[in-house]
């Protein structure tokens, strides 16, 4: 971008002294939204450094993230790993869910809403006080239109909003949705940076349309790759694909205002490359530490690493279709047995944590650790006995895919892939590794073309419904990218009715029987491994920030970040 500001040229142009160009030309730092615990550094420099420290940064966050999955910044159509981190400080969203509860929606757009009697008929009464990155207030007008274009641009999260019926001005500061059928995960989609806001008028000059061919005739999201048009603590300037996105504050934002002006987020392949500029002060919070890199930093005084659940894992997914062997059930249990739970623990380290089922721990109904159906190591002996009822008892061959450029949150998947391949080989199973650019990984895992992938989700909004019902027999991921439907037999059928029914009724207590018995049977017959929760370990500097908020959503809360 040609007219980019001064101080984005200066300070990327100085990548190896950008602490020393910090202390001459006097810039802070800071960071957006989030939502989970406040985080309190544990400084232990003295009064007179610390001092010394906020003289010398006042205006610049300097943030490391790995963002290889990164596809777009359009804030209707992105999905991807990394991207929360950047949309919760460009936009804002119908609501909000703190994550240190996990249990109460908060206001953002909506300051309330109440919902018919049968469900399917909701009122969002918007805050009037909230204005655009250009002074102009935000309407209901686009509340609606970021809904329905959600809906219309049939994009990897369109099912957020599928069974949105209409979306409606209804008052000058109201906007009423009307679902077709009652859908108990509303208040969770509502909260997601998938579901962000946007100025219509804005995003509809640039080509930009709500209508039910918006996935064919849509045209903005190149614009909005470079643009924000968004309500949120800050303005996007530019986006440097592969190396930076730099952003400035929003002079009209309504909530509290950033400490600092300006944020650097230096897009990182490695994260031994987060760690050295963490180490130099190049960057004031790295994002991706692996276990090994958040020890070898433990004895900076300078230095916090937190430690953050994801609400997600990486899985092995089993295409149905695409190769005659993994149609089998009984070689699905085979991989189940034949894996090395406890060989990946030793990967993982602290940056992940055993999974027990589809739906993560700390949310609503998920299966406990203690479940005997839970996988916690590996048995040859049942894993050789699956491939014999099988009737392949040498084992068989598959194409194993994975998004090479990329951490499971703080893992690198090469070292994941590498050990399910290995753990599958002891026992006659042939997974050749097909390593692929994150991008083109997660582009060929949506569109159902790979035999079997490890890929990564991470939890879009805080709810079970973004678990459950997504990878259940025809559900968006189970049917779109694994072929597994409902019909595959009468155990996958009776996962999809549980799954059905628990979606269907509001009785707490028979919502959670219903998803614990749909998780029991899926740890017993998916083509789906579930290999372990990830949990980002993120590293702050302790002399520039005093505190921040984390999110197993978006990592942190960028407007949230305390200085010093």
């Amino acid at each position: 971008m040609a007219d980019r500001n001064h101080w984005v040229e200066e300070i990327l142009a100085r990548r190896v002294s950008r602490r020393g160009f910090i202390a001459r030309a006097g810039l802070a730092v800071g960071v957006p939204p989030v939502l989970m615990a406040t985080l309190e550094a544990c400084n232990t420099a003295s009064s007179s450094s610390a001092s010394a420290s906020s003289s010398a940064v006042t205006d610049t966050l300097l943030i490391a993230v790995q963002a290889g999955d990164l596809r777009t910044l359009d804030p209707q159509d992105a999905s991807e790993l990394s991207t929360p981190l950047f949309l919760r400080g460009l936009y804002d969203q119908v609501t909000y869910w703190p994550g240190s509860t996990f249990s109460q929606n908060m206001p953002d757009a909506a300051v309330n809403w109440n919902v018919s009697a049968d469900g399917l008929t909701w009122v969002f009464n918007l805050n009037p006080k909230i204005r655009f990155g250009d002074g102009t207030t935000l309407a209901p007008e686009d509340v609606a239109f970021s809904l329905l274009r959600l809906k219309n641009l049939d994009g990897p999260v369109a099912w957020f909003a599928g069974n949105v019926a209409s979306a409606d001005v209804t008052g000058p500061h109201q906007v009423t949705m009307k679902l077709s059928v009652i859908d108990v995960s509303t208040l969770y989609w509502l909260t997601s940076p998938f579901v962000s806001i946007g100025r219509a008028s804005v995003m509809q000059a640039h080509g930009a349309n709500d209508s039910t061919t918006a996935s064919t005739t849509d045209t903005a999201r190149t614009w909005l790759n470079n643009n924000s048009v968004g309500s949120g603590p800050f303005i996007l300037d530019e986006w440097v694909v592969g190396s930076t996105i730099t952003m400035h504050r929003n002079p009209y934002y309504w909530g509290a205002k950033p400490q600092f002006s300006h944020i650097v987020f230096e897009l990182t392949a490695d994260a031994n490359t987060q760690r050295d500029m963490l180490e130099r002060g190049d960057a004031h919070i790295a994002i991706n530490l692996t276990p090994q890199l958040a020890a070898s930093v433990s004895g900076n005084k300078d230095i916090k690493v937190v430690t953050v659940p994801s609400e997600g894992f990486p899985w092995l997914g089993l295409n149905v279709k695409n190769n005659p062997a993994l149609s089998n059930p009984n070689n699905w249990l085979a991989i189940r047995n034949a894996i090395d739970y406890q060989a990946l623990a030793k990967i993982y380290l602290n940056g992940g944590r055993p999974a027990a089922g589809i739906i993560p721990q700390g949310m609503a109904h998920a299966l406990p650790v203690t479940d005997s159906t839970v996988w916690t190591a590996k048995n040859v002996a049942k894993a050789q006995a699956a491939l014999a009822a099988a009737g392949n008892p040498s084992g068989f061959s598959f194409k194993m895919s994975y998004a090479t450029d990329q951490y499971y949150s703080s893992v690198l998947s090469d070292d994941v892939a590498q050990r399910v391949a290995s753990d599958l080989k002891a026992v006659g199973i042939n997974a050749t590794l097909n390593p692929l650019p994150a991008p083109e990984e997660s582009t060929n895992f949506r569109a159902g073309i790979l035999e079997a992938s490890i890929h990564v989700w991470g939890a879009d909004y805080l709810g079970w419904t973004d678990f459950l019902p997504n990878f259940c027999p025809g559900g968006n991921v189970a049917d779109h990218r694994q072929a597994w439907e409902p019909s595959f037999d009468s155990i996958s059928a009776q996962i999809a009715n549980l799954t059905t029914e628990a979606t269907q009724t509001t009785d707490n207590s028979k919502q959670e029987s219903l998803c614990i018995q749909a998780q029991q049977l899926m740890n017993q017959h998916s083509p789906m491994v579930e290999l372990f929760e990830m949990a980002s370990l993120i590293g702050y500097r302790t002399d520039i920030i005093k505190s921040l908020n984390t999110n197993p959503v978006s990592y942190i809360e960028v407007d949230s970040v305390v200085l010093q």
